[in-house]
């Protein structure tokens, strides 16, 4: 088997065929993201067709990092390569806390390395008709060092490399008016990305989530964490529907993830935290 090496951005169309083989579907926008911003590391196929596995780093300052799109070629399933794949991203990740959220056929492995779960992550999509109510507005550049100060402040981390080049592409970006919270809204091939989000409580986040919401002409997508969990049920209740199933978010190397997590909503996708 070759060696485990970094994929260079214009390789992309290799982890989408990856993906293909194992029935997933990412759009090229957030596979772009997660180039510009992490370590996209993978495994050659031996038979020269295409990616054997690859996975996803990303850094955030030297206290967090995060791990996703970890995929190994069906036709190489049960040969140790996941294992190999995420050893090789830990040990790159060196002292820092690493998260992830795991699949159902993936949390075994990760249990096997040494993460624990500490929650839950719900994905919900559908179409959202959104408004900007009282206590919110439109965020501008002048906005954008609090942003960042506030998402450091729930996620523990520096993360700014990541929310600068979010930020230069979102289609909309709210924040509170007191400074407590903010909304990143970005499209992403046939759905409108709501996240990060950061808010203090569930009326605030609902303001948020529904001025992010404003103006989209496709369905919205919100992966939601835990950190809030009447935030289900009233989404629900505005028609989007859920995911099959809550997908278990894990940490590696800390007792506890740093920052306010009872504040972080939901993430910048779940292969980034």
């Amino acid at each position: 088997m070759h060696d485990i090496r970094l994929l260079r951005p214009e390789e992309l169309p290799l982890c989408l065929q990856l993906e293909s083989d194992r029935e997933w579907s990412t759009d090229p926008a957030k596979w772009q993201l997660m180039f510009e911003t992490g370590e996209v590391y993978a495994l050659d196929a031996p038979d020269g067709d295409g990616l054997a596995g690859c996975v996803v780093l990303t850094s955030y300052g030297d206290r967090l990092a995060a791990v996703g799109m970890m995929l190994v070629a069906t036709r190489y399933g049960r040969q140790g390569l996941g294992t190999r794949l995420m050893e090789h991203v830990l040990e790159a990740a060196g002292e820092r806390t690493v998260e992830l959220t795991a699949t159902r056929f993936g949390r075994p492995v990760y249990e096997r390395l040494g993460f624990r779960p500490t929650g839950g992550l719900t994905i919900t999509y559908g179409p959202l008709a959104g408004r900007t109510g009282a206590g919110v507005r439109a965020a501008g550049p002048g906005d954008h060092a609090a942003i960042e100060a506030l998402d450091a402040e729930a996620t523990g981390a520096d993360r700014s490399k990541a929310l600068s080049l979010l930020l230069a592409r979102a289609e909309r970006t709210v924040v509170t008016g007191d400074g407590s919270g903010f909304a990143i809204a970005w499209n992403a091939g046939p759905q409108r990305v709501i996240g990060p989000v950061v808010a203090p409580s569930e009326e605030v986040a609902r303001a948020l989530v529904l001025a992010a919401a404003d103006g989209a002409d496709r369905d919205v997508r919100i992966d939601l964490l835990d950190a809030l969990p009447g935030l289900r049920p009233w989404l629900a209740g505005l028609g989007l529907t859920e995911g099959p199933a809550v997908l278990p978010t894990m940490v590696y190397g800390a007792g506890a993830r740093p920052g306010a997590r009872d504040r972080y909503v939901a993430p910048i996708l779940i292969s980034m935290g």
